[in-house]
């Protein structure tokens, strides 16, 4: 048996792994101290009531980091000078052992503030785009400021810092180095000698305010009036609910608020001794006009409201009103307060003709924003009557008239209406009432059918159904299945009557109903609330049918002109004779004389 010998690994000194581990730590050390930071910016806003001020930055070095920039506080004055992209350099001084050199960002309002500020981001090739917002008292909703912006003081100081590092001036520094050069020092922001605390963080930027904030709960606004955008007049009513407490709290600033937000012509209601509800009701005005006093009622600004309305290209019998109401409600909703828009229109408005019968009003809900909202106003027949006659061959006739009013044709038009019926319909007005009647007529079971079809009526499967079964001597069995179809039904928003009689028929008893509302009458039946019929009844034969009796009046007139001949010839049957012999025998002229022979 052999044995093998393997050789154990060789384990490295403890004492060297330590010195080589402290050699790689102080390297990392050495190179965190050579990329820290090499100073501080100090901030100061000073913001005045009308929104003017000035932000100064005081950008402070160490002696020891000064010693790592090549030229020291020369090369960082020479820096600002050259680059400088707008602000104020108001010189450096001692402070101990640090420099702190001080430059001054001067602005007249926020948006001039913003402009200024864009230009120190750029020239640090920072992509943001520079925002300030100042927000003065708003009584009763807030009782100090509240001031925005969406850059640091690193940020406006990140161009000088650029400039060091892309001249090779701080030692071992790199691109990467830029942003960790500077660090943030004391920030500090006063609005009319007040100072204002630093708050949360909104969309990037920071808040700072000392305001206290006070708003309602909900705030409802209906318009009304778009059903008619050319009269250009609507009525605004915002129903505000307000906390018990909150506005007791504000009480004259809130009752202020009430007052100049009620426009001349309008009308407030406030609330009553524990009541939280207020209630202001605009005049009627233009659309322009509602979204200038929607401002005043919001505490807001550009308020939009416009309403235009135009046919629908590819049905004439809708229109399309394009509602813009844009509102903004940040400061009377606050920060937990709802806002919600609608519309008021006339019951019916998209197109249900049963509200629209009952009358009155309803809402339609609005998204609100800057985009147009469409909402699709359907017109179409608002009464459609079918009269259905049916004989015992199973032939007959139905007329159908659609009811649509005056005022609604205008919209759509009478020339749109005949294209869509067809060409054969014919317009009768009453009563503030166009009426468009078509009619089907055949003769025979076959025909009648595909004539109705034509109308726009269908079967289950199909065209229409007319069915007529003797069922006994005198009786009959008839069978009707049909109701309207395809675009036409879209069309007929209001009820639908049918009635249905015999030609030579007269209908008895209902063996089988589907709608359910068919009621059996005198002579006829009749069908409510139903776009068709589908049923089964008895009838029993009457008289004789509208074909028998059109063949007999044929024969008749036959008979009558062969009597008639037979008549007339009897009374001129001597002339008729003498025609008919014709010129057979002299009639001697009496003016001649005497022809014969003379004795």
């Amino acid at each position: 048996m052999h044995s093998v010998a393997v050789a154990a690994p060789r384990r490295p000194s403890a004492g060297i792994s330590r010195t080589r581990l402290w050699l790689v730590l102080l390297a990392a050390i050495g190179a965190l101290l050579a990329l820290s930071a090499c100073g501080t910016v100090d901030s100061t806003t000073e913001i005045a009531a009308d929104g003017s001020g000035t932000q100064t930055l005081a950008v402070r070095i160490t002696e020891a980091d000064m010693d790592k920039i090549d030229g020291g506080a020369k090369t960082v004055e020479a820096v600002i000078e050259e680059h400088n992209p707008g602000l104020t350099y108001k010189g450096s001084e001692k402070d101990g052992t640090d420099t702190v050199f001080t430059m001054v960002l001067e602005f007249s309002d926020a948006k001039d503030y913003a402009a200024k500020a864009q230009k120190a981001l750029e020239a640090g090739e920072l992509t943001k785009t520079a925002e300030v917002t100042f927000t003065p008292p708003k009584p009763p909703f807030s009782s100090g400021y509240t001031f925005t912006r969406n850059f640091s003081e690193k940020d406006l100081t990140r161009w000088a810092v650029k400039a060091l590092v892309d001249d090779g001036k701080i030692a071992d520094a790199e691109e990467s180095d830029i942003d960790s050069a500077l660090d943030v020092g004391d920030v500090g922001v006063k609005v009319d000698g007040g100072g204002l605390e630093k708050g949360w963080s909104e969309d990037g930027a920071d808040v700072w305010t000392n305001a206290e904030q006070a708003s309602f709960e909900s705030v409802a606004v209906v318009t009304a009036g778009v059903e008619d955008p050319s009269a250009d007049s609507y009525t605004r009513t915002l129903t505000y609910e307000l906390p018990r407490e909150t506005y007791l709290d504000a009480k004259d600033d809130f009752d202020a608020f009430f007052e100049k937000a009620t426009p001349e012509g309008g009308e407030l209601t406030p609330a009553g001794e524990a009541g939280t509800t207020w209630v202001i009701a605009f005049p009627a005005g233009t659309a322009e006009q509602v979204g200038t006093w929607t401002d005043a009622a919001l505490a807001t600004s550009d308020s939009v409201f416009s309403v235009e309305a135009a046919p629908d290209s590819e049905d004439p019998f809708s229109v399309d009103t394009n509602v813009v109401d844009s509102i903004e409600c940040s400061v009377a909703c606050g920060e937990y307060g709802t806002l919600t828009q609608s519309l008021e229109v006339p019951a019916g408005f998209t197109g249900d003709a049963e509200a629209a019968a009952a009358g009155g009003t309803e809402q339609v809900s609005l998204e609100g924003g800057p985009e147009p909202q469409t909402i699709t106003r359907s017109y179409g027949f608002t009464e459609a009557d079918y009269d259905l006659t049916v004989n015992r061959e199973g032939g007959g006739s139905l007329e159908m008239a659609l009811s649509i009013p005056v005022a609604d044709e205008e919209v759509v038009t009478e020339d749109a209406i005949l294209e869509f019926l067809g060409g054969d319909a014919e317009r009768t007005e009453e009563d503030g009432t166009a009426v468009y009647t078509r009619t089907a007529e055949a003769k025979t079971a076959e025909e009648l059918p595909g004539e109705l079809q034509a109308l726009g009526l269908e079967g289950v499967e199909g065209p229409p159904q007319v069915e007529v079964y003797e069922s006994g001597k005198k009786n009959y069995e008839v069978t009707v299945v049909m109701g309207v179809g395809g675009d036409l039904s879209e069309k007929i928003l209001g009820p639908d009557t049918w009635t249905v009689e015999g030609d030579g028929l007269r209908p008895t008893s209902l063996v089988d109903d589907q709608s359910g509302s068919a009621s059996l009458g005198e002579d006829a039946i009749v069908v409510k609330q139903s776009h068709g019929v589908w049923m089964t009844f008895t009838a029993e034969r009457t008289g004789l049918s509208t074909v028998t009796i059109v063949l007999i009046l044929a024969g008749l007139a036959v008979l009558g002109l062969l009597v008639a001949a037979g008549v007339v010839g009897f009374l001129h049957r001597e002339k008729i004779a003498g025609l008919l012999r014709g010129g057979e025998t002299d009639v001697p002229d009496s003016s001649s004389g005497s022809s014969g022979p003379s004795f």
